[in-house]
């Protein structure tokens, strides 16, 4: 181990894979949770079709972790999706008694309003203008997250688009058409770069939604 180094293991990280899983232990990828095989119970492992969300999280993080980001901001990318996906009335109090005030901050800063009242095809602009705004004014950590959480979803996406018989129906599964997801992806990846300039991920980014764009 390098002088100086962290350790290799973190309770904080510990504290927010455990709440992830037990949060997001019944949610699916979109387009698996319309596949009947993918509900419980079950006792065989699950068929290729069936992605378990935590996938995401740990793909975010995961990211993340490659450069080297702090065990808080690992922990705010494992918890990102807790306050919108995961039905709780006291969702920031759980996070907070299990992760801590600072982790909390981050994953508010990241957690988009979803507007549940409201068919979410007809918010999906709305919403996404409003999380293109607020990179502005993020904190810079927060800014990492998002960066990751787009990156994870593109290479998610560019992977099933690559691998499906069908394209068509990999964007029918989302809540908007594809150019209307390439000028989301396009306008939030402008945004970050305009916070972290020429970082890894910016570059990364950008290349993953000009790839993306050869699938329309």
């Amino acid at each position: 181990m390098r002088p100086n180094a962290p350790p290799l293991y973190s309770a904080l990280v510990e504290a927010a894979m455990r709440l992830a899983a037990r949060g997001h232990y019944h949610q699916f990828r979109k387009g698996s949770s319309e596949n009947e095989h993918c509900s419980p119970p079950r006792e065989e492992p699950l068929p290729p079709g069936c992605v378990p969300y935590m996938t995401h999280l740990m793909g975010t993080a995961c990211i993340l972790a490659r450069l080297g980001a702090s065990d808080t901001v690992l922990a705010a990318a494992l918890l990102h999706d807790y306050l919108e996906d995961v039905p709780s009335d006291d969702g920031p109090e759980q996070v907070r008694a299990a992760t801590g005030p600072q982790v909390l901050d981050l994953v508010l800063a990241v957690t988009e309003d979803k507007r549940r009242e409201r068919d979410a095809t007809e918010t999906w602009e709305e919403r996404k203008r409003e999380q293109i705004a607020r990179v502005a004014h993020m904190p810079s950590e927060a800014v990492l997250i998002k960066a990751a959480d787009a990156l994870h979803n593109l290479l998610s996406l560019e992977a099933d688009l690559e691998q499906a018989d069908e394209p068509e129906m990999v964007w029918q599964r989302l809540n908007s058409e594809a150019s209307r997801q390439i000028w989301y992806f396009t306008s939030l990846a402008a945004a970050i770069r305009a916070r972290l300039q020429d970082h890894t991920l910016v570059r990364e980014l950008e290349g993953a939604v000009a790839r993306l764009q050869s699938h329309i």
